[in-house]
């Protein structure tokens, strides 16, 4: 097989099975399964699932009591390590059960979600991954069936300073049309929020995490030691989401639509402005389009008939002509 070509990921299939054979196979039955893998994944109709295939094979040919190395959870590795940057890497390798799991709860999360005039998901197929294992890890910890952790249910805990929400309000800062930037304006340091895990969170993030949470408010002295601790209560309540449900029957984003399931409680005013925690103050929005609503020039005023309309920035409406919510618009859209 000297000048064979075959493609990188065939070749780390074939490398690593020779590096790691099945243990029923003895030493000097390597040279000819290589040269079965190399068969398999020569040519132009040549195929990942053909080579595994192969591999499948010859492990069940060599079968010890020992499973194979494609099932054999001994094996398995994940890894979430801190980046610089303040992100998580991700890197994993899991046997063939593991990943059918895995694959099959991201199946329905991560498939495209056209536009309601039909145009395409912009999303790449990793950038759609991974919005679904962020929805999958959210429904995880909302679900309460993960345990106990000193002495509390796993949750996303942030810690910051109600000034800083209160200081940074709006869901987005925007100069006048036409007004200069400033120094002052590009270089000033804002306030920052703190997560147990990760450290250091941007204020937009806290008040994105802050819309639909509990909030336990604590008094800390000039040392930073606490002095009393206030009631936690839900910023969106159970009876309140019910109705917001009833009343956006999923994101209300123009064009979205995903699912009640997928969707979190969106102050339009945040509470820490002093905007209240009632239905005219709150809408349905995706992770997606929460997200978009709080690091974009997208705002949201709710109509005479109590219904949301999304007013979009002037790069996409020059004129910001009101859009209805999604489940509004149509020739049935009031």
């Amino acid at each position: 097989f000297f000048g064979t070509t075959i493609s990188a990921e065939h070749a780390a299939l074939v490398m690593k099975f020779c590096e790691r054979p099945p243990k029923g196979m003895p030493a000097e039955a390597l040279g000819d399964c290589r040269n079965a893998l190399l068969l398999a994944a020569t040519g132009p109709a040549a195929n990942t699932d053909a080579v595994r295939a192969v591999i499948a094979r010859l492990e069940r040919v060599f079968e010890s009591d020992d499973p194979p190395p494609s099932e054999d959870t001994e094996r398995n590795e994940f890894h979430a390590s801190k980046t610089l940057n303040g992100r998580v890497a991700v890197k994993g390798d899991l046997d063939a059960v593991t990943g059918e799991m895995l694959l099959s709860a991201l199946s329905g999360l991560s498939k495209p979600w056209p536009a309601q005039d039909g145009t395409k998901d912009e999303r790449t197929p990793g950038q759609r991954r991974a919005d679904g294992f962020t929805e999958l890890l959210r429904r995880y910890l909302d679900s309460g069936v993960a345990g106990e952790e000193g002495g509390e249910r796993p949750h996303v805990s942030l810690h910051v300073n109600v000034k800083d929400l209160v200081d940074h309000a709006d869901c987005r800062v925007r100069e006048p049309h036409g007004a200069p930037a400033t120094d002052e304006g590009l270089f000033a340091v804002d306030g920052v929020a703190w997560t147990e895990w990760m450290g250091p969170l941007s204020i937009t993030a806290a008040r994105l995490l802050s819309c639909d949470s509990i909030v336990t408010p604590i008094v800390l002295d000039a040392n930073g030691a606490p002095l009393d601790l206030g009631v936690s209560t839900r910023t969106v309540t159970k009876r309140q989401r019910k109705a917001l449900v009833a009343r956006d029957r999923g994101c209300a984003f123009p064009g979205c639509g995903a699912p009640p399931s997928w969707c979190e409680g969106h102050h339009i005013v945040h509470f820490s402005a002093g905007g209240p925690t009632d239905m005219d103050n709150l809408v349905l929005l995706c992770g997606c389009h929460h997200r978009l609503l709080h690091h974009s020039g997208w705002e949201i005023e709710m109509g005479a008939d109590r219904h949301p309309t999304f007013i979009p920035p002037r790069q996409v409406d020059w004129e910001r002509k009101p859009i209805p919510a999604h489940n509004r618009a149509g020739p049935g859209a009031a």
